[in-house]
């Protein structure tokens, strides 16, 4: 690729104009021996805009870029964040580990984007801090989130974390950490979903008092 091409290409992804954008950067997609290191490159001091061209025709390449998705998870956007996680994931480079690390992100919506891509890995680990958010969580749907895959995925030793949810300020949360026990433990003690408000307390209750009796037996 001659010098020449490539500083008018970089010059054309600087342009204002979003479509031009994107066929400069396809066209270093298509003419560069070395895209993934021309894009690294701009990407360190790119705008807003010119990131996100970048992003789009890269997602759906062929090729792999996900060494240039991965540095995009600490991105301060937290929507090229997800993305970026997306894209890891249909790669097949999201691995638990970072899972777990990206379950510390200050966006509840990466928060729960990795939750559902941890609910087909099964991974005991990152289970275990999955389990954990169940009540530490500060966004409601995280939380219930976590329920639901602590209820597919989880074991015995998850029973505790999703009893002390049943006390969560969110009515939400504590209807899906009911539902989470019945499938954990196989006990029923009523259906949350049909129950008026003081047969959900009577049926928290009775869970609460199997919880006590399950610690003393133990």
């Amino acid at each position: 690729m001659k010098g020449v091409g490539l500083d008018q290409m970089l010059r054309d992804l600087c342009d204002a104009d979003p479509e031009i954008k994107k066929m400069a950067a396809r066209a270093i997609l298509k003419e560069s021996t070395n895209p993934a290191k021309v894009f690294s490159s701009v990407l360190k001091d790119a705008d807003g805009p010119t990131s996100e061209a970048i992003y789009d025709i890269l997602f759906d390449a062929d090729a792999d870029f996900s060494g240039i998705f991965m540095s995009a998870t600490e991105h301060e956007d937290p929507v090229v964040r997800a993305r970026a996680i997306r894209y890891l994931f249909r790669r097949g480079a999201f691995e638990p580990k970072d899972g777990t690390k990206w379950l510390t992100d200050g966006d509840p919506y990466v928060r729960r984007r990795v939750i559902s891509y941890l609910f087909w890995m099964n991974d005991a680990p990152s289970l275990e801090k999955v389990a954990s958010l169940c009540t530490e969580d500060p966004d409601e749907s995280v939380r219930k989130d976590c329920l639901r895959l602590v209820s597919i995925w989880g074991s015995d030793g998850d029973v505790e974390q999703v009893v002390r949810a049943l006390e969560d300020k969110s009515h939400e949360v504590r209807i899906q950490a009911v539902q989470t026990l019945r499938k954990l433990t196989g006990e029923d003690f009523g259906d949350p979903l049909s129950a008026s408000s003081e047969e959900f307390e009577w049926i928290v209750a009775k869970w609460q008092g199997w919880w006590e009796i399950m610690r003393e037996r133990s």
